[in-house]
């Protein structure tokens, strides 16, 4: 919550270069109880140095362009998005926190196109969101899973129906998923949704603060993978269940950048901020403050199976705080913090 503040007053307050010297040093020692907290015999979910896979579209594609900028001056801490599958060129975004609970209908262009409040209490920080199709129409999921201070007793995920984006109106009828680490609490800004296992998957965000430093600007961490269903939830939290790690130290350290983004030289530029599946679950995105990797889906393999493959990076134009993300189409559309942010289109070139 508020994290952009702080990384642009550190940005004032030292120069990049040495700031990432010390954030990088930090980087390379993983404490040995972060790397033991998950023992599962599941998947490990880890990449290498190795070329991500080729012909991908997106990953070959050059074209980036601008959409247009949100126009809603309210939403200037997106950090969910996805499109509308029922109302062609809608988007829904959110804010991060927790304070005003809701989503943004804006168009494609962005215009906007209404707030719809949630009637939900203790609503957290709201991190990220996805959409999934079922028999009685689509619902929007938007996670309550962001935990600065890895302090949380149990994290929660919001479910409605997609509203009606010309119709404003207080959203009622919610259902609250709350979930439960099985081993200690975690930060998480990334939800994915599994709609052929009718499953959830929350990438966390892991950092390594020092001693009394700013755990938001801590240097990037493997992040570790966890997964829930959506169904059979009683009145207490269910526990999600271990499913590996990804490795995001090699991908920060893989990404390609001119020039290379702040967050990068502060040592955060790889943290997972967003993520998104395609409606037939064909590619998955998970965005990071510096870029975006895609993974193409075998059908037959889940969404944690599919993570321990090869990515490929998607090029994106040039975002201050970027932590949203969502397939439009056959394209990628991606939005940062603040306001009046353009709306950035990556689309396959040809």
């Amino acid at each position: 919550m508020r994290r952009r503040l702080t990384i642009l007053a550190v940005l004032w307050s030292c120069a990049a270069v040495a700031c990432a010297g010390e954030q990088r040093e930090t980087a390379n020692t993983v404490t040995d109880s972060a790397a033991a907290t998950v023992t599962s015999s599941a998947p490990i979910a880890t990449t290498t140095t190795n070329p991500g896979p080729p012909g991908v579209a997106l990953c070959d594609s050059s074209s980036t362009t601008e959409l247009g900028r949100v126009a809603n001056t309210d939403l200037d801490e997106a950090s969910g998005l996805v499109a509308s599958r029922r109302h062609p060129g809608v988007l829904w975004s959110h804010n991060d926190g927790g304070s005003e609970p809701g989503v943004f209908a804006i168009a494609q262009d962005g215009n906007d196109l209404g707030f719809h409040p949630l009637e939900i209490e203790g609503a957290t920080d709201l991190e990220d969101m996805a959409m999934l199709t079922g028999p009685n129409g689509d619902d929007i999921l938007l996670a309550d899973i962001g935990d600065n201070g890895a302090e949380r007793g149990s994290i929660r995920v919001y479910r409605f129906a997609e509203p009606d984006p010309g119709t404003p109106a207080v959203i009622t009828d919610v259902e609250v998923l709350e979930f439960q680490y099985p081993d200690r609490p975690h930060n998480a800004e990334v939800l994915l949704v599994d709609a052929a296992t009718d499953r959830i998957v929350i990438v966390t965000k892991e950092q390594n603060p020092a001693d009394g430093g700013r755990p938001e600007l801590a240097p990037t961490q493997p992040s570790f993978v966890f997964e829930g269903p959506l169904a059979f939830h009683g009145s207490g939290p269910v526990q999600l269940t271990p499913a590996g790690m990804l490795d995001t130290l090699v991908l920060e350290a893989r990404t390609a950048e001119a020039p290379p983004h702040l967050t990068t030289l502060l040592g955060i530029g790889g943290l997972p901020t967003g993520g998104d599946v395609t409606e037939d679950g064909s590619l998955i995105a998970i965005r990071t403050y510096a870029t975006i990797w895609l993974w193409p889906r075998d059908p037959s393999r889940s969404i944690v199976e599919t993570l321990g493959a090869e990515p490929c990076q998607v090029r994106i134009l040039a975002e201050g705080q970027g932590e949203a993300v969502a397939f439009l189409g056959d394209t990628l559309v991606a939005l940062a913090e603040g306001t009046n942010q353009p709306l950035h289109q990556v689309a396959p070139e040809g």
